[in-house]
């Protein structure tokens, strides 16, 4: 008996969480744990099904009547995923989880005591979830697509791309959509990344350029101004919306913004910041681009501009939007 108890010590002290953890997610959730411990469940596996869910086959305990599914945060605190109130099974799948987020899981068994409110709590094991996203890939009408274990397509495939990826743009004028494609091995640009509604104009000519300089703050025409400027080729740039100030990312023309997704400029190609930035910041000089016409909006279809009201002098999708929208009780989607 001395032998058996020694181990199970040792279990505890191996565990991330501590018996005055313990003791705090029971007390948290209005459980008593009694002096009696049952064995520890193991985590055999997880695997990650889409988005928001994964799967995680467990050992089960002997005896026990469920298991407590709970994750250890960043501050040590304790939040529970998921009651298992049987033992019955060997696996199931926790919902509601939020992308990219690292998730230390915890598991326990538990044991309810007849006659009273008491059970009893088992040592934990933990197991860090650092595995990527499972994901299938589908060729269709020539592009490569990026599917979840649901069956739901990915928009957001930079995390399925070589640590160095290739991309080039392509800016439909026709549809006022710009799309990012990556590179595929030799099949060539086949895998589409992103796409941005812009405003080009009746001077943007169609044709293929190599991506030039790259400006974080640029003037434009008739006293306006813009963030993270690109050069496509000539005075024909990749810009934001005008400013009416120099560096200033809170001097938004309105009205210019809300023309996005329609023919607007005097031949560059206006952009929100996001997509303005996300040139700056992944495509090096040179980078292909391809302007063209097509009634085809392209593989994410054309999205949708949400316009602002006139006070409203900045970017939602500007870095420093967060904040601004959140002062003033805007509720924009934040890319």
């Amino acid at each position: 008996m001395k032998c058996k108890h020694i181990i199970i010590f040792l279990i505890m002290l191996l565990c991330v969480i501590t018996e005055a953890k313990l003791h705090t997610f029971a007390a948290d959730y209005g459980i008593e744990t009694n002096k009696s411990i049952l064995g520890t469940p193991r985590i055999k596996s997880v695997t990650i099904r889409s988005k928001t869910s994964f799967l995680v086959k467990i050992k089960r305990v002997s005896g026990a009547s469920g298991y407590y599914i709970c994750n250890v945060e960043n501050d040590g605190s304790i939040t529970r995923l998921k009651t298992i109130s049987n033992n019955h099974t060997n696996e199931f799948v926790i919902g509601g989880l939020k992308y990219k987020k690292t998730y230390h899981l915890t598991i326990l068994a538990y044991k309810k005591n007849k006659g009273s409110g008491n059970v009893e709590v088992s040592a934990c094991d933990d197991k860090i979830v650092t595995k990527k996203l499972k994901v299938k890939s589908i060729y269709k009408k020539g592009f490569k697509y990026y599917y979840d274990m649901d069956g739901k397509r990915l928009e957001d495939v930079r995390g399925f791309l070589p640590k160095t990826p290739k991309y080039i743009i392509k800016v439909n004028t026709e549809r006022c959509v710009m799309t990012i494609y990556a590179k595929d091995g030799s099949r060539g640009y086949k895998i589409p990344v992103k796409s941005f509604l812009c405003s080009p104009g009746r001077y943007t000519k169609s044709g293929s350029f190599s991506l030039g300089t790259k400006y974080r703050y640029r003037t434009l025409f008739y006293n306006s101004y813009s963030q993270w400027t690109a050069v496509i080729h000539g005075n024909i740039l990749f810009h934001t919306t005008p400013y009416t100030s120099y560096g200033n990312n809170n001097s938004l023309d309105v009205k210019e913004y809300n023309k996005l997704g329609t023919p607007a400029s005097h031949g560059c190609v206006r952009l929100q910041c996001v997509a303005v930035k996300w040139i700056y910041d992944n495509c090096p000089g040179r980078t292909r681009v391809i302007i063209y016409r097509s009634r085809k909006a392209g593989p994410f279809g054309k999205p949708k501009l949400e316009k602002i009201p006139k006070w409203h002098k900045w970017d939602p999708t500007d870095t420093t939007a967060k904040k601004k929208c959140a002062k003033h009780g805007c509720n924009h989607k934040v890319y």
